[in-house]
Formats: structure tokens, sequence, C-alpha cells
């Protein structure tokens, strides 16, 4: 159960850290090399991650709001 909450968590972060860098406004959210370095910027390491591995499912989280 505590990996699951785990999971849950870390979506929930990275969640907010995609909000808080559409929010700045300063970056296309598909470009995901400025994205990146906007996260390094405002500390975002999860999101960073995200970008790293899963950047498929971010492109989905960008157009669907939902997690792959």
């Amino acid at each position: 159960m505590s990996r699951i909450k785990n999971e849950l968590a870390r979506r929930d972060r990275i969640r907010q850290q995609v909000l808080q860098i559409r929010n700045t406004g300063e970056v296309n959210m598909f470009d995901i090399e400025n994205v990146k370095r906007l996260a390094y910027y405002y500390n975002c390491h999860d999101l960073i991650d995200y970008l790293t591995t899963e950047r498929a499912g971010y492109v989905n989280l960008i157009l669907t709001g939902k997690f792959n």
C-alpha cells in the first residue's frame, strides 16, 4: 500500500510542478528542453526526472491532463 501512496504523491507533485512552470508563461509546454531548464531554476526535481525518463508520458499529461 505504501508504494501506491508514494506513486500517487509523486504524480501529485509532478502535476503541481507542471502547473508551476505553465503559470510562469515563460515557455511553451511542448518545448521540453526549456521546460526542463525552468524546472531546474524552480527546483522541480520530480518534473525533471519525469521529463528525462517518461517523455511520452509527459506529452500525454500535457495533452490530456492524465498520466499513462
